[in-house]
Formats: C-alpha cells, structure tokens, sequence
C-alpha cells in the first residue's frame, strides 16, 4: 500500500478520538483561563484540576443547531452566505471558534488513533514492554509531535482512565526532530537517539519510537518492536472531527457541504502543520475549508510540462510512461512498491532536455520535482554541508511522496581511487549519495532521475542495477523533435509559419538552442510591436548558428556519406540517423557491446572512411577526421595491447603517449594498422563513389537522413556494382610492442 496512507477511523476509535479531543480542548480551554487570571501569566498544571466541575466541563458540546429548525431553503440559503447553520446555538449561543485549539495535539491524537480499530490495539501501545515503531517522513511533522506529545499523552491517559483502560503512558523517541531550533548532523542524531531507544528498552516501559521511515529504525529497535507502522495522513474525516471541537458549539457541523469544499485526502496529506493551523484560524467551518483547498492547488504545482511535450526514442517513452503506470497502480493500492522500476539514468551532451525530461516525467504523473545536484549540494558549504543538503533533498522527495527527484552532474561524483586530499575528499561525496541512493531505493512513491554528460566518469557502483535500474542516452533531437520544441516555444504564433525550413537549419542543435532560438524571435517580435514573422525566426537562427559555405557543407555531407557505405559494405548496418549538424556531422548509431579481431578491424575502416571519402571525392583530406583518426589510434591499440584480439600475447597494457610516438616500435605497429584499413576504406569508397556521392547530395539537402531513408538510398546501387569487402590480406596486424 502506499506510504501516505489515509486510514478511516473505525467506530471505536471515532468515539474515543472524541473523548480524547474533549480532553484536549478541556485543558486548553482551563489552561487559558488560568494563565488570565493569575498576576504573572503562568499556571501551575494543578490549578486546572481544582478548578469547578461546571468550568471544566466547559468545553463539551451544550447547543441545539439552529439548522434543526430551519427549512432545506433556509439551511441553503445560510451556507451560500458562508454560516454553518449546525455549528449554531439554536438558543442564542453564537458560533465562536476556539481561539487557541491545540491543532497539532488534536490532529497527531487522530492519526495515531486511526491504527487502533479496537480496545485491545490501544492496550497493546500504552503495555509496559511494548515498542511501537511509528514512521513519519516530514522533519516538520516529527517536531511537532515531540512539541506536543506530552499535551496529547496526557489526554490520551485522562480518556483511558474514564474507561477503565489500563494504560501506561508511553515514553516517545524521535530521530530527527529539531528539538532546541538546532540542526544536528545525521551521524549525531541517529547515535543519541540509539542510546536514548536503548535506555527506554532496557528499562522495560512502553515506548514510542518515531522515525522518517521505517530503515531508520535501529537493530534493537526491530527485535524487540510489536508494531511498525507508518503514520496515517490527514483525511477529510478527521478534519471534519476537529471543526466539530473547533468552530462549533453544539458539536454539529454542515459535514454534506463541507465534504463538497474540502480537498481530497491525497491532497490534505500533502499540507504541512503551519499550513493546517493556518487553515483552522479562519472564522467558520466554510472558511477552514476553503483555506484548505487553496493552499492545497498552491503549495505543489507540478511542472506545465508533459511527456506528449518533448520528441521521445520509443524505448524512453515506453521506460517513462511505464514508471507512470505502475506508480498509479501503487497509489491504487494494486502493486507493491517493491515491483516498481522506479529510476532511470539520464545521459548525453549538454542542453538536449535532461532536466526538461524530469520535469516532464513530473508533470505527466501529476507530482512535485524536487531537483538538486552536484554543485547545488557544495553551494551549502563544506563536505558535511554538502552531503546535508543530498540529505535533505532526498529527505523532501521522500515526504512529499509520491514525487520525482532529479539529481544531476553525477558526472562530479566521480571514480574513487588515489591517495591525494581531492580524492578522498571524493570519496567522501561519492560514499554519502551511495548511502542517499539507497533510501530513495527503499522509499516508496519516489521516482529516480539521475542525469550525466559523461556517463564514464560516474562511479561505477552509482549506475549499478538496484540504484539506477534504467539506462537511456539523449541525443540532439531530430527534425521533427525540433519543429515540436519551436511549436511548443512559439505558441499560437507557430501555426502561421512553415516551421520545415527553419527546421533542417537547425539540424543537429540541442533542445536548448532550439528553444533559445525560439525565445529570440518572440523577443525581436515583442520590441517590434509585431506578430511573429518569418524574418524574425530567420534572424534568430542566424544569430544562433554560423554560416558555412556551400564547399564546407559538401565537404561534411561526403565525410559522412563515406562513413555510412563504408561500414554499411563491411557490416550490413544502417545508422539510427545520419545529418549535418552546427559543427560538423553526425553518424547515430548503436555501439558493439563486443569486439573480435574482424570487427575491430572493420571499425577502423569505417573510421577513417570519412577521410577516405574526401580524398576521393574532393582529393584533399581536412580537419574534420581529427576525432576519427583519435578513436581509430585507440581502437588500434585496444586490439592489440588491451584486448589481444591478435593472440600475439596476452599483456593488458596501459597506454602511453610517449611510446606511441612515430617511429617508436608500438607507434609504428600501430600506424601500420591504421594505414591498412585506410587504404582498405579508401578502395570501398572508389568502388562506390557513385553512391556515397548520392547520400552526400541527400544530406545536403535535407541536413538529415532518417534510417529508412538511409537504406533506401544504400539499396539503389545494384548488386552487381557493390563492392565486396577486401580480403583479410590486405588487413595488417602489424608486430607486437617490442620493448
């Protein structure tokens, strides 16, 4: 079941909530008017039990209502005016609410009552011996129940005396309640409050042991605990309970119509304390009501974005909206938490929608984002700072549960290893979000985004199964992806301007950019006075990406041309996407999980296909093969001296810049590797210059190439006039590092 549960309160503990919410509204009631009438405002506890039985029987409920007079039209019309016609003295007594209610007492009274449905479960918590072990998320919550339990307990014994229910009042533990307005560190909190649970158990007395969640209960807590439950929230039925003591004085109230104004119990439980006595300081039931419901569509807005918003891969979309149904079934009450995936590792360049995709996630699933990430924890301050503010993120998504949290840069939290102060100051960082990971694995409602660009750099054991379940790599979207991004940026304005065009300009710019761009043009069009117009969406563009000539694009358009038939003839695989970006050119593809000797080798070909394909079509080579010519030289050396596909030996070996240098042993291995499968490429892309030529043409005029249409234009070229792979002769392995 859901972690914010809303119990009803069974008959019995109905009518013994009552008794013990008189009891609380007695002492206030007593405890005020003594505090009146004594010279220093102070009151001794004694001076309320020698008060006169008709004073302190002053707060039950003595009214007729005066809506048991009134006609349904006249009862209709007093509510419409805002008067609860049964919180009303038919006999003159006016309504007058109770000015200082103990509405934190009252309220713990009854959601702590809600999980004793009979006599037998209220014996069993006040039992000498007994440990109940009560979880509350909110630090806020767990403050004011220790500012309060001594008020609530002693009106809980006054209700169990008037029954003859034998009772010991209960000593209450509480980890992480901010006893003296001091903030503890975690590490000091949860050792005082050991040693404090420890003393009461060994004492033997009843006692209460009241945590955030239910893990945080200690070992000995566990063995010797009769109950562990979770605090049941704020319903609609124990709101309309506190109005009868609140604001009525006959201890009637309009219940059909205020359930008509209340919010519902999901929501209710989502309101803090400040905000609940807030609601009860209004004048009538009406009021309360209606405060509630306001505060409620305020305090948690969910994000104005949704998953139908962003250009999704299937296999996301289908991750993202599964997380959102099964989150649904656990608020149903139909699956248990424990069978929910419910994380996802977010990668990829900076500005393709990351953060954007969490607060989507959120705003799809109806639900609060809480955010935070690497650098947004070292603002705090010093380590310990730091991993207090992961600690209180973390703690806030739980008790706003159910809720998504994002925590971004894990790039930052990075590889442990070494010795030096930075590392095991890194090691410090990396151990408090493992610990972090793990209750928001054990917390139930709590859906996971972690966000990276550089998915190599995080700890390995952050990414593992059981602390993020989902992997998925978000690229710059793809055409289509950008015309919904500037549809979704421009508003209505968008429907007069053919966004295609500006669309294939913006090829290969991340989410971001697009959405700058997009800001940009509403922006020349507001200091204009003006609609949006074509011209502004142009200037915007201009200003964003820089203008190429039409030989650097054709240049681009065969680089990558020559990648895809290249690889295409050697591998049969057709790329996810191929275009033209703001910087270059981009062949999407999936990475092989595992190389052999032939596969290696073939890859090498691949990339240096690019270069190969400007030297034939174009006859000169360019910078653009720079990173091609960087991940073929690793490649090369993967090969041969980390993966010894070559069987030459089998030393893994780390690289080294200074022995790879030209006309050093393994520097010359490794060029002649590199030499062979560039002449390798370079005779594929003769064999099929016509073609490579005829996807470079496609690229420059649509920018952007999908699968499909790839392998249209691959198929054109007739079987008799493709080229086969050369044979494995004219592939060489060159020596073994000689040293």
């Amino acid at each position: 079941m859901p972690r914010s549960l809303s119990l009803p309160l069974s008959p019995f503990a109905l009518s013994f909530a009552r008794e013990v919410l008189a009891e609380l509204a007695r002492a206030r009631i007593l405890l005020d008017r003594a505090l009146s009438q004594r010279p220093h405002g102070m009151a001794a506890v004694a001076d309320i039990e020698t008060l006169p039985l008709a004073d302190r029987l002053g707060a039950e409920y003595r009214g007729v209502p005066s809506a048991s007079t009134m006609t349904e039209a006249e009862i209709a019309a007093c509510i419409e005016a805002g008067r609860d016609p049964w919180a009303e003295d038919l006999h003159g007594r006016p309504h007058k609410r109770m000015i200082s209610a103990p509405l934190s007492a009252m309220t713990m009274a009854l959601r702590i009552l809600a999980q004793m449905p009979d006599e037998d479960d209220l014996r069993r918590l006040g039992k000498n011996g007994a440990l109940t072990a009560i979880s509350m998320p909110s630090r806020t919550e767990r403050t004011y129940l220790h500012q309060e339990a001594q008020e609530f307990l002693t009106a809980l014994s006054r209700a169990c005396k008037a029954r003859d229910i034998v009772w010991e009042n209960p000593a209450i533990r509480i980890l992480g309640a901010d006893t003296d307005g001091l903030r503890r560190d975690h590490a000091r909190e949860r050792s005082e409050f050991e040693s404090a649970l420890n003393r009461s158990i060994a004492r033997g007395k009843a006692v209460w042991a009241v945590t955030g969640f239910p893990h945080d209960l200690p070992d000995n807590g566990y063995a010797v605990a009769d109950r562990v439950f979770p605090m049941p929230t704020l319903s609609e039925e124990m709101v309309l309970e506190l109005l009868r003591v609140t604001h009525s004085v006959t201890g009637e109230i309009a219940e059909n119509a205020l359930r008509e104004r209340l919010p519902s119990d999901d929501k209710l439980a989502s309101l803090p304390p400040p905000l609940i006595e807030h609601a009860f300081a209004g004048e009538t039931t009406f009021e309360v009501a209606e405060r509630l419901s306001r505060y409620v569509e305020r305090r948690k807005p969910t994000s104005g974005t949704v998953l139908d918003d962003m250009a999704l891969p299937t296999s996301l979309r289908d991750d993202l909206e599964g997380m959102i149904a099964d989150l649904r079934a656990w608020l149903s009450g139909s699956l248990d938490w424990s069978d929910v995936s419910s994380s996802l590792c977010l990668s990829g360049p900076p500005g393709t929608g990351k953060t954007l995709l969490a607060s989507a996630l959120a705003g799809s699933a109806g639900i609060p984002l809480v955010a935070t990430s690497y650098a947004e924890c070292q603002r705090h301050g010093h380590q310990g700072d730091a991993l207090r503010a992961l600690h209180d993120a973390v703690e806030k998504a739980m008790t706003e549960a159910p809720a998504v949290i994002l925590i971004d840069e894990l790039d930052s939290f990075m590889v442990r290893g070494g010795d030096s102060h930075s590392a095991r100051y890194n090691v410090g960082m990396v151990n408090g979000l493992l610990e972090q990971l793990t209750r928001l694995n054990e917390a139930p409602g709590v859906l996971l985004i972690g966000a990276t660009n550089h998915p190599e750099r995080v700890d390995p054991a952050i990414l593992r199964s059981g602390r993020f379940d989902r992997h998925h790599t978000l690229r710059e979207p793809d055409q289509s992806g950008i015309r919904l991004i500037l549809m979704r940026n421009l508003g209505g304005s968008s429907d007069r301007i053919d966004l295609a065009p500006h669309a294939v300009r913006l090829s290969g710019c991340s989410g971001a950019t697009v959405a700058a761009v997009a800001r940009d043009a509403m922006s020349r069009a507001r200091r204009e006075g003006a609609t949006l117009r074509e011209d502004h969406l142009d200037a915007a563009i201009q200003q964003m990406t820089s203008d190429r000539s039409d030989e650097h694009v054709w240049r681009i358009a065969v680089h990558e041309a020559g990648h895809v038939v290249v690889n295409w003839h050697l591998t049969g695989e057709i790329p996810n996407r191929v275009r033209i970006t703001p910087h270059g050119g981009e062949v999407a593809g999936a990475h092989r999980p595992v190389e052999t000797l032939e596969s290696a080798h073939d890859r090498i070909a691949a990339l240096l296909a690019g270069r190969a394909a400007e030297r034939v079509l174009i006859g000169s080579v360019s910078s653009g093969a720079g990173d091609d010519l960087r991940q073929a030289t690793e490649l090369a050396y993967n090969l041969r001296h980390a993966w010894a596909l070559d069987d030459q030996h089998l030393l893994a070996l780390p690289p080294s810049t200074g022995r790879m240098l030209p006309g050093t042993p393994l520097g010359d291995a490794l060029d002649h590797v590199l030499r062979g499968e560039a002449a390798r490429a370079e005779e594929l892309v003769h064999g099929a210059k016509d073609l490579v030529a005829t996807l470079a043409h496609s690229l420059v005029e649509k920018r952007e190439i999908s699968a499909e249409n790839v392998k249209i234009i691959l198929e054109m070229m007739p079987s008799d006039r493709r080229v086969e792979t050369t044979s494995q002769s004219t592939r060489s392995t060159g020596s073994t590092l000689g040293e």
